[in-house]
């Protein structure tokens, strides 16, 4: 079995395949203790907030309305609510086919812009499917494809994450990215940029949990189909669904952890790598958040 094959399996990959029953019980999920009312309620669209109104470790606050976070925008229909958040740049993190197979609804007046750190030119999403409903892949298997996603992510195509990172910290508009469901790609990018803007690991790490809270009545949903059709798909691991649905503290874990592995520090990393120095970070950091009185 080829190790890509297994690679993408989380990336949305069962998006819009379940529905909703009533049985499935969560357990062992970690959750944010962010409040959810920072979500953003936007019919079709999922897992939608800005990044804002948090302190960084220099007692400053980031600006709220200048960065928002999401899931794909596949069935966009409120507009005006788009245009009432002022968003005028739309970055896209999914693959070709992704955005192939469930592209963004365009909107004019909006610059729209597709950065995908890595491809999937040999259909290996679909490959990866039929392995899972074959009962090919175990659940210690997706965690472990998990693990080396979010190891491999930051460091395959690192010109790409180079160029995602600078689009949002040069932008002078506010600014939108999201990958399929709003919590593997896309947070790992949000985690660089509050990295970037000097917040603390548990700051950072509630933030990328919030996306477990603000998914759990749809992955509940689906989990809840694919327990009571199990009878079609008997092979299949009801656990490696769970562990393709909620994110784990693990995950990034992994990204930092392979970045000091590669690169001695995220330090290293954001001036090497993403050619920020100290100087630009600063930069940055005052453009992106202030004191409050």
């Amino acid at each position: 079995m080829k190790v890509k094959f297994i690679k993408y399996l989380f990336l949305g990959l069962f998006n819009g395949f379940l529905f909703s029953c009533s049985s499935y019980k969560i357990e062992n999920v970690e959750f944010s203790d962010f409040s959810t009312n920072r979500e953003i309620q936007l019919k079709k669209v999922n897992n939608l907030r800005a990044l804002g109104n948090i302190k960084n470790l220099q007692g400053r606050f980031l600006k709220d309305s200048l960065i928002y976070r999401s899931a794909d925008l596949h069935k966009l229909k409120d507009l005006k609510k788009i245009k009432q958040l002022k968003i005028q740049l739309i970055i896209d993190l999914r693959t070709e086919y992704e955005i192939f197979k469930k592209p963004d609804i365009i909107i004019p007046t909006i610059n729209y812009q597709h950065y995908p750190a890595f491809t999937d030119k040999e259909d290996q999403l679909n490959q990866a499917r039929k392995l899972v409903l074959k009962g090919k892949v175990n659940a210690n298997d997706a965690y472990n494809r998990m693990i080396k996603f979010y190891q491999e992510y930051p460091t395959e195509n690192p010109d790409m994450i180079k160029t995602i990172i600078t689009e949002i910290l040069d932008s002078d508009v506010p600014i939108l990215y999201h990958c399929t469901a709003g919590k593997d790609r896309t947070g790992i990018i949000s985690a660089f940029i509050l990295k970037i803007l000097k917040f603390d690991n548990e700051t950072i790490y509630q933030e990328y949990l919030l996306s477990n809270n603000m998914r759990k009545d749809l992955i509940q949903k689906r989990l809840n189909k694919a327990k009571h059709l199990h009878f079609i798909f008997p092979k299949a691991d009801l656990k490696v669904l769970e562990k393709l649905s909620w994110i784990e503290e693990d995950y990034l874990n992994a990204t930092f952890e392979e970045i000091d592995k590669k690169y001695g520090s995220f330090e290293n990393y954001t001036k090497t790598i993403l050619n920020i120095s100290d100087e630009k970070r600063n930069y940055y950091i005052n453009k992106f958040t202030y004191n409050k009185k």
